[in-house]
């Protein structure tokens, strides 16, 4: 990952570059059993951001045979091109903008008491450059 420390306290500011990848691992007690969960990307972009102003796709490549991918604006995009609502960024009461990366269940991905995550953001029209991560949630 090609990245620079921010300014806010615990973000990264990421440089040019067209592939963004999450890997971790979530204790299952962390997690919601009767219900569907939501993974979330908090972030802000940076004043000079020249980036991210179409879809960006994501993969999850801890079941890649199921080739499904995930379409997300951290930009509002224009109406014909609008798919999801929830795959649109909004503004926290924090300062920081949100989108959902991701919705499971517990059982999909579970292994030895965790949930494994391995996901890839594309964006095939620019760089991320300017995109400044500041965590992710899962709810």
């Amino acid at each position: 990952m090609i990245c620079r420390t921010c300014r806010f306290s615990g973000a990264i500011e990421f440089l040019k570059q067209q592939v963004f990848r999450i890997k971790c691992r979530i204790k299952s007690q962390l997690l919601s059993a009767k219900k569907q969960n939501v993974c979330y990307l908090v972030f802000k972009l940076s004043d000079k951001c020249p980036g991210l102003h179409g879809p960006v796709m994501v993969r999850d490549l801890f079941h890649w045979r199921s080739k499904q991918t995930r379409t997300l604006y951290f930009r509002s995009p224009n109406l014909w091109n609008l798919h999801h609502n929830d795959s649109i960024a909004k503004k926290r009461k924090d300062g920081w903008m949100e989108v959902i990366l991701w919705k499971y269940n517990v059982n999909y991905g579970l292994t030895n008491d965790h949930l494994f995550v391995h996901l890839k953001l594309v964006t095939y029209e620019g760089t991320m450059a300017g995109l400044i991560v500041r965590n992710i949630e899962f709810r």
